[in-house]
């Protein structure tokens, strides 16, 4: 009866692409100063909640020691409330990255589209100055004024109108 011969041992897999890749990009994400692949992935965790429904963070940038933090936010109102809440999104920032990571916020105005970071409102609630969040005062809503009064009655007529025609208002 023949020996049998000995053969080499079996070869391990090759390493998952998904896995190999994710390192590689976050070595070069990190030399060139990009978005931090943690950040990104962990927005909302990061930020928190109302935060995270306000803006989306684009990059990280260096100026010298100071190292600044772009988010985009939807609108006005979006960046207003972010302002009077910086210290707290940079403490929450540098407890993920380390602290000193980032000293600057950097709020960058990108309309709806470009500061999409989850469905829902950009806003839950507004946010006062703690100047002024101490006093707690009312501000009543204002009245219509009969001028818009009278465009909004137009309004409704011609739209009215316009569902009763079979063109749709198209002649």
């Amino acid at each position: 009866m023949a020996q049998p011969f000995p053969t080499k041992p079996r070869r391990s897999p090759p390493p998952h692409v998904s896995r190999e890749m994710g390192k590689l990009l976050a070595a070069l994400a990190s030399k060139s100063g990009a978005m931090d692949p943690r950040l990104a992935a962990d927005w909302h965790e990061i930020a928190g909640g109302e935060i995270a429904r306000l803006c989306r963070p684009v990059r990280l940038k260096s100026a010298g020691r100071a190292r600044s933090l772009e988010v985009a936010v939807a609108n006005g109102s979006a960046a207003m409330q972010l302002q009077y809440r910086q210290a707290e999104l940079i403490e929450r920032v540098n407890r993920v990255l380390g602290k000193g990571t980032v000293t600057r916020l950097l709020i960058r105005q990108t309309g709806a589209a470009g500061a999409k970071a989850s469905s829902g409102p950009t806003y839950s609630r507004p946010v006062m100055p703690p100047s002024l969040a101490s006093r707690d005062r009312t501000v009543p809503a204002a009245a219509p004024s009969a001028g818009l009064q009278d465009a909004l009655s137009r309004m409704r007529a011609l739209i009215a109108a316009r569902e009763g025609d079979p063109d749709g208002g198209n002649r």
